[in-house]
C-alpha cells in the first residue's frame, strides 16, 4: 500500500527479481577504483624493468638515426614513426591487459557474474527535475561528497608531506646522474601512490558498507508486499483450501467405490467404520487390508454403502477405533490385530455359510 513503511527484510524472491529482472546488485565503484590503482602500480613494479629496457632501446634507436641522410625523408620518417608506435604499444599492452583483467575480476566478484543492460535502459523518472533535486540532497550524494573530500585531502596531504620530507634529496638531484635521478623520482612517486592506495582501500571499505546498507534498505518490503508475494508464489489460501477440499472429495469418492468389494465392515457403532478386504487369491497368506475408513458422517456413509452392497457388518468398538487410528488405506493390518480381525473374518464366513479353507501356496 502507498505510504506503508517498509520494515520487512527482502525475501529470496525479491532479491532474485531485483538481480535478474532489474539488474540491481551490491556494488561499490570505490572498491573497483582502489583495487585498480593498487593492481596498476603493482603491475608497474613487476613490469618496470621490462618497460625501462624497451624505452631505452627506443631512445637508442632514435639517437642512432640522428645525422643520417635519407633519400626519401617522408617514407623514412613514416617508417620510424610506425616503428616507435609499435614498440610503445608492445610496452603498454601488457600493462593495459593486466589493468583490464583486474577491473573485470573486481566487477565480476561484486556482481557474481551478472551481465545485464537493464540499468542502462532509459527511464522517464530520471527526467523529473524533482527526483534530481532529491538525489542532490540524499544520503548517497552526501556520502559521495564526503568521499571526494577525503580523497582530495589525502592526495594533498600525502603529496605535500612526501615532497617536503624529501626536499633536500630532490634539490640534490641536479648534481646526480640522470638515471639515478629518474630512479629516485620513480621511487618517490611509487611511495606516494602506495600510501594513497592504502587510504583508498579504507575509503572503499567504508563505501562498500554504506552501499550494502543502502542496498538492503532499498530492497526492504512492506508487510502487504510480503503477503502479496506469498499469494503469488504459494497461491491464494482460499483457492488452495478449495483445491485441497476437492482433492479430499475425489479421494473419498475413490474410497467409497472400494467399499462394495470389501469383505467386512467393522463399526463403532456410528462414530467409526473400517472396511476390510481379505484377498487370498492375489497372494497366499496375505493379511486383510483396509480399503476404506471414516469417522462420523463418513462412517455412516460407508455403513450405508456396505448395507446396500451386502457386505458383512459387525460392531466392535475397540477394534474399529484401533483400525481407524493405526492402519492407513491400502495397508495390511498389523500383527497386534491379527487375532481380533481373524475372529471377525471367521464370523463373516460363518454368517455367509462359507467354509473357510486356509490358502495354499
Amino acid at each position: 500500500m502507498p505510504g506503508e513503511d517498509k520494515t520487512e527484510k527482502a525475501t529470496p524472491k525479491k532479491r532474485r527479481d531485483a538481480r535478474e529482472k532489474e539488474g540491481q546488485v551490491l556494488q561499490s565503484n570505490e572498491v573497483v577504483t582502489a583495487v585498480s590503482i593498487l593492481g596498476t602500480f603493482s603491475a608497474l613494479a613487476v613490469l618496470s624493468s621490462y618497460m625501462f629496457v624497451q624505452l631505452t632501446r627506443i631512445m637508442q634507436d632514435g639517437l642512432e638515426q640522428v645525422g643520417n641522410e635519407f633519400e626519401n625523408e617522408f617514407s623514412t620518417f613514416s617508417n620510424i614513426f610506425l616503428n616507435v608506435i609499435k614498440q610503445v604499444v608492445m610496452i603498454v599492452l601488457p600493462l593495459c591487459a593486466i589493468i583490464g583483467l583486474i577491473v573485470v575480476i573486481t566487477v565480476m566478484a561484486q556482481t557474481r557474474g551478472l551481465f545485464t543492460m537493464k540499468p542502462l535502459k532509459p527511464k522517464f523518472s530520471k527526467l523529473n527535475p524533482l527526483n534530481g533535486i532529491k538525489k542532490m540532497f540524499s544520503a548517497q550524494a552526501a556520502v559521495g561528497i564526503l568521499k571526494g573530500m577525503i580523497e582530495l585531502s589525502a592526495i594533498i596531504f600525502v603529496v605535500y608531506g612526501q615532497i617536503e620530507s624529501r626536499m633536500t634529496e630532490i634539490v640534490s638531484l641536479v648534481d646526480t646522474e640522470p638515471v639515478y635521478a629518474v630512479a629516485y623520482i620513480a621511487n618517490t612517486i611509487f611511495t606516494i601512490v602506495m600510501i594513497l592506495c592504502i587510504i583508498f582501500v579504507f575509503v572503499a571499505a567504508g563505501d562498500y558498507l554504506f552501499q550494502w546498507y543502502q542496498f538492503e534498505k532499498n530492497l526492504k518490503m512492506s508487510k502487504q508486499e510480503v503477503k502479496d508475494e506469498y499469494k503469488q508464489t504459494e497461491g491464494d489460501p482460499q483457492i488452495k483450501g478449495k483445491i485441497k477440499q476437492k482433492q479430499r472429495e475425489m479421494a473419498q469418492q475413490r474410497m467409497m467405490e472400494q467399499v462394495p468389494s470389501s469383505d467386512v465392515v467393522v463399526r463403532n457403532p456410528t462414530h467409526y467404520a473400517v472396511a476390510l478386504k481379505y484377498d487370498t487369491e492375489t497372494s497366499a497368506y496375505m493379511a486383510p487390508f483396509v480399503v476404506a475408513k471414516g469417522k462420523d458422517a463418513l462412517a455412516l456413509k460407508i455403513i450405508e454403502i456396505a448395507e446396500k452392497s451386502g457386505v458383512y457388518i459387525t460392531e466392535d468398538r475397540p477394534l474399529a477405533r484401533e483400525l481407524y487410528e493405526t492402519v492407513e488405506i491400502g495397508q495390511e493390518i498389523p500383527n497386534s490385530l491379527f487375532k481380533a480381525v481373524a475372529v471377525v473374518i471367521s464370523d463373516m464366513f460363518t454368517a455367509k455359510g462359507i467354509k473357510f479353507e486356509p490358502p495354499t501356496q
